[in-house]
């Protein structure tokens, strides 16, 4: 390989490699399993791919990391990589996996401001979604915005998870109920991939979000069976299948039915599990195999067990629970289980308006009682796994994705101890 496909980055104050976290495939994690390097330095190689300029439209080429190819210390830099472009950071940052925000509702027209003063003034959120909001108010403003506005949405919102370390974002639909829109959604995903290479966008379709008014629950149940879901295989406009089963959504005969039709097509599965009531659903996914269960907020006991004892990753969200001054998950019970645990931001419009994941990462420490080493691995592998993808992200080992954040700070947990940075 030549020496200008190869960059370095030297004198990192603090390189974590996350090898140990991945070597215990992201259960019970421990400072040790961080792979920490002082005065760290990595080699990867770089390659050039077509990209969208963002503010013109236009098309070009961008050049962009690619493959980690060597880590250690930087007194140890092999010979080989010695003439590369090489990046001093003089001892003043810390080198981390590229964050990865492994639930996120990224593209989505309008804003919900006026239904959180509402909750602020005491409306519930069942109360909102009972008189036509939530939910259904992002609805009308999606269907009715064009694939041009929700792209540039859905650009700056990825500009902005970039600036907070992420590298890899998930990118539900949802918010269409209808074919024609839960399409145009995950259409704008693709072309987001394409204008975004810099960063790894997964595309999930969410169609069993909620129930359209318009048509009957049992209509519209057969719809996401028999067109939006075979439409969206055919595309191949996703990599998984969620829903959102729960107290007044879809119940757990119903999401089984939409799973195991998702299965049978070729598609990964998620859940929205147990997040106003106790369903079941987590333990629904860990009996389908899915990738994760999220939310988890009333997790029964039975469900913990179900979690640990399967390959099914246990996403939270405290940034929801915050933010509806909801009691959070059991993330002791699940962490001392034996469960796999991330942490996500749950990007939205009405229950989590935020991409800044490491703000949700200082609300896990505070009030999940997760450690360094815990943190860590919710944000970095344990979340690739719950997007299936911790063969090629989540560490910095030789042969995986250089996905990668230079922190603006000395230290890992300083991330998530300066708060909302």
């Amino acid at each position: 390989m030549s020496e200008d496909r190869v960059h370095v980055l030297l004198h990192a104050s603090e390189l974590l490699t996350g090898e140990g976290v991945r070597r215990k495939d992201g259960r019970r994690p421990e400072e040790a399993d961080l792979g920490r390097i002082e005065d760290g330095a990595m080699a990867y190689s770089v390659k050039t791919v077509p990209y969208e300029d963002f503010t013109t439209g236009k098309k070009g080429m961008k050049v962009v990391a690619d493959k980690v190819l060597w880590t250690g210390k930087s007194d140890a830099l092999p010979s080989e990589y010695a003439n590369s472009p090489i990046f001093d950071l003089d001892g003043k940052n810390a080198v981390v996996p590229g964050l990865v925000d492994c639930h996120n509702h990224l593209v989505f027209a309008g804003d919900r401001a006026g239904e959180f003063a509402a909750r602020c003034g005491g409306a519930t959120y069942a109360e909102i979604a009972a008189a036509g909001g939530g939910i259904q108010t992002t609805v009308r403003a999606t269907r009715e915005a064009s694939d041009e506005e929700l792209f540039k949405l859905g650009r700056a919102r990825l500009e902005e998870a970039h600036r907070f370390g992420i590298r890899t974002i998930e990118a539900k639909s949802g918010y269409g109920l209808n074919e024609k829109t839960e399409l145009k959604l995950l259409r704008v995903v693709k072309r987001l991939q394409e204008a975004t290479p810099e960063m790894t966008i997964v595309p999930t379709f969410l169609g069993a979000h909620d129930f359209p008014k318009e048509i009957s629950r049992e209509a519209y149940l057969a719809e996401v069976i028999e067109k939006q879901l075979p439409a969206v295989a055919k595309e191949k406009l996703a990599e998984a299948c969620d829903v959102f089963i729960d107290e007044g959504f879809y119940t757990l005969a119903e999401g089984r039915k939409i799973l195991e039709a998702a299965k049978a097509l070729g598609l990964r599965t998620k859940v929205h599990a147990d997040e106003l009531a106790n369903t079941e659903s987590a333990a629904l996914a860990a009996e389908l195999g899915a990738l994760s269960a999220d939310h988890l907020l009333k997790i029964s006991d039975a469900g913990i067990r179900a979690l640990a004892a399967s390959e099914t990753t246990a996403v939270l969200l405290p940034g929801t629970a915050f933010y509806l001054k909801a009691p959070h998950a059991p993330a002791r019970k699940l962490l001392d289980a034996g469960a796999r645990v991330a942490i996500s931001t749950d990007f939205n419009p009405g229950t989590s308006t935020t991409l800044n994941l490491p703000a949700v990462l200082t609300i896990a420490a505070l009030y999940l009682g997760l450690s360094r080493a815990e943190i860590f691995a919710s944000a970095t592998y344990n979340a690739a796994r719950a997007l299936g993808l911790h063969d090629r992200k989540g560490s910095l080992e030789v042969g995986k994705d250089a996905d990668f954040f230079v922190a603006p700070f000395r230290k890992f947990e300083e991330l998530y101890y300066r708060f909302a940075w």
